[in-house]
């Protein structure tokens, strides 16, 4: 599986290494923001478990 991060309609944050995943998600669309996460994997997460709760404005 893949661990995402929503940051807007149609964005997401995703480690690099999940080729196969990350090129599903842009055949639907979706714009990727790609990440190393080496230092982030040592906490055993990914881009949405690893971070801390954000507000935005309605869309």
């Amino acid at each position: 599986g893949s661990n995402t991060l929503t940051i807007a309609p149609g964005v997401v944050v995703v480690y690099d290494r999940n080729t196969v995943t990350n090129k599903i998600l842009e055949e639907y669309g979706l714009r990727l923001i790609k990440i190393r996460g080496s230092e982030l994997v040592r906490g055993r997460g990914g881009p949405r478990c690893m971070s801390m709760p954000f507000e935005r404005e309605e869309v």
